[in-house]
C-alpha cells in the first residue's frame, strides 16, 4: 500500500465526526506528504524513549517476579551487628522450623574480554547454608545438586554458566572483594540468576572474604501445624539482638550501581528527549504555518471556524495516535529480541513512563500543530451558510 493509500486507510473513522471529520480525511488523503513528515518525528521520539526506558525496567520488573519466585521462607531473622556464629543451627533446633537457611549477601570479581580488552566485572552473589536449601529458596536448579555447595565449590546461573562453557564438575575462576582469587568446582546450574545473581557460594565461603557479614539474614520455613506467634518469640529470644520479619522481603541481588545506572539513564532519556521535543515541536509549528493559506481558502469556501477547529483536532489526533502506535511497534523489535534473550520475558515498560511518554506526545503535537493556525481562524471571511 502506498503512501497515499495509507493516508486514506488513516483518515476513513474521521469521516465519523462530522463535517469537520470529513474534512479531516479529505486532507489525509490529499496531503499524505505533509501527514508523513508530521508523523515521522513523532515514531522517532516514541521509539527512542520506549526503548532506552524499557530495557532497564524489563531485567528490574523480571528480577522483581524471579525474587518472588524464588523466595520459599515463611519468616526471616535479622540481627543488628550481625548474625552470631551458630544461629542457623540453633534456629533449626526450634520447634516447629522445618529449614533454615543463611544467606549473606557479597560480590565478586569476573574476568572476561571485552572488544578484546581484558576487563573485571563487578557481580553480585550470595552465600548460602545448603542444607535443606529448596525448602527456604528456590533457585529453579537446571543441572546438579545445590546440597553438595561447600567451600571451594560454586553454583552458576545458567546463562552464565553457557557463556563460560561451566557445567557440574568444571571449575571457575573468580575474585573476591579481598583480593583473593579462587578456582571453584561448579556442582550446579540454575535458572533464577536475575534474582540471585550469576553465583552462588557456601557461605563459609564468602565469609572468608567479606567484612560486612551483618547484611545477611536467616531463612526460616515453618511447619504446616507450627504457631507463627510463638516461633517469632522463640526466634527472638535464640538470636541475640534478632529482628523477625513475618513477611520477608524477597531475595534480590542487586548489582553495583545499578541503581544508579537506571538514574543515569533516566536523565539521559530525558535530556536528550527534550531535544528531541524541541526538534518535533519545530517541525509541526512549520508544518502548521504552511497551511495558513490552504485555510483561509477553506474559509472563502464557506466552511466555519468551528468546523475547521475540529478538523485541526482530529487531524492533530490521528497524527499522534499513528505516531504512537507505530513509534511501539518499531520499538517492540529490538525489545523483543532482548527481553527474550536476557530475561524470557515480554518487555516492560512502567506505566507512570508510559504516561509520561505519551503525554508528552500529546502536548507537543497539541502546541504545534493548533496555536500557529488560531490567528488565520479568527479572521473575517465571507460568512459560511452553516454559521458559527
Amino acid at each position: 500500500m502506498d503512501r497515499r493509500g495509507a493516508m486514506r486507510l488513516l483518515g476513513a473513522p474521521l469521516r465519523l465526526f462530522g463535517p469537520g471529520g470529513r474534512l479531516a480525511a479529505a486532507n489525509c488523503a490529499a496531503s499524505a506528504h505533509r501527514l508523513g513528515a508530521a508523523i515521522t518525528p513523532i515514531v522517532l521520539v516514541t521509539a527512542f524513549a520506549a526503548v532506552q526506558l524499557s530495557g532497564g525496567a524489563t531485567m528490574t520488573h523480571a528480577g522483581d517476579a524471579q525474587a518472588r519466585q524464588v523466595l520459599r521462607a515463611d519468616l526471616a531473622v535479622r540481627a543488628d551487628g550481625g548474625l552470631t556464629a551458630g544461629a542457623v543451627e540453633r534456629i533449626r533446633e526450634l520447634p516447629g522450623v522445618r529449614a533454615a537457611t543463611e544467606a549473606v549477601p557479597g560480590t565478586v570479581l569476573l574476568a572476561r574480554s571485552q572488544l578484546g580488552s581484558p576487563e573485571l566485572e563487578r557481580l553480585p552473589v550470595f552465600g548460602v547454608t545448603p542444607e535443606r536449601l529448596t525448602r527456604t529458596l528456590d533457585p529453579g536448579v537446571r543441572n546438579g545438586d545445590l546440597a553438595r555447595l561447600r567451600p571451594g565449590t560454586i553454583a552458576v546461573g545458567a546463562d552464565r554458566a553457557d557463556a563460560l562453557g561451566a557445567r557440574p564438575g568444571s571449575t571457575v575462576t573468580l575474585r573476591f572483594g579481598d583480593g583473593q582469587e579462587a578456582r571453584l568446582r561448579v556442582v550446579a546450574t540454575y535458572e533464577r540468576a536475575i534474582a540471585l545473581g550469576d553465583f552462588l557460594l557456601s557461605r563459609d565461603e564468602l565469609l572468608r572474604h567479606t567484612s560486612m557479614p551483618d547484611a545477611g539474614r536467616i531463612l526460616v520455613a515453618t511447619a504446616p501445624d507450627a504457631d507463627r506467634k510463638v516461633l517469632t518469640k522463640a526466634l527472638a529470644r535464640a538470636v541475640p539482638g534478632a529482628r523477625v520479619e513475618r513477611d520477608p522481603a524477597p531475595v534480590r541481588g542487586e548489582a553495583a550501581g545499578q541503581a544508579l545506572a537506571e538514574v543515569v539513564s533516566v536523565a539521559v532519556v530525558a535530556a536528550i528527549g527534550a531535544f528531541t521535543v524541541i526538534a518535533v515541536l519545530s517541525t509541526l509549528a512549520l508544518i502548521a504555518t504552511g497551511r495558513r493559506p490552504e485555510l483561509r481558502l477553506l474559509r472563502l469556501a464557506g466552511a466555519g471556524r468551528r468546523q475547521l477547529r475540529r478538523m485541526l483536532r482530529l487531524e492533530a489526533a490521528a497524527t499522534v495516535v499513528t505516531g504512537l502506535v507505530v513509534g511501539a511497534a518499531v520499538a517492540s523489535v529490538p525489545l523483543l529480541a532482548f527481553s527474550a534473550a536476557t530475561a524470557g520475558t515480554l518487555p516492560y515498560l512502567p506505566p507512570v513512563q508510559a504516561v509520561a511518554i505519551v503525554s508528552v506526545v500529546v502536548t507537543t503535537a497539541a502546541a504545534g500543530s493548533l496555536p500557529p493556525v488560531w490567528p488565520t481562524l479568527r479572521g473575517r471571511y465571507v460568512p459560511s451558510p452553516s454559521g458559527d
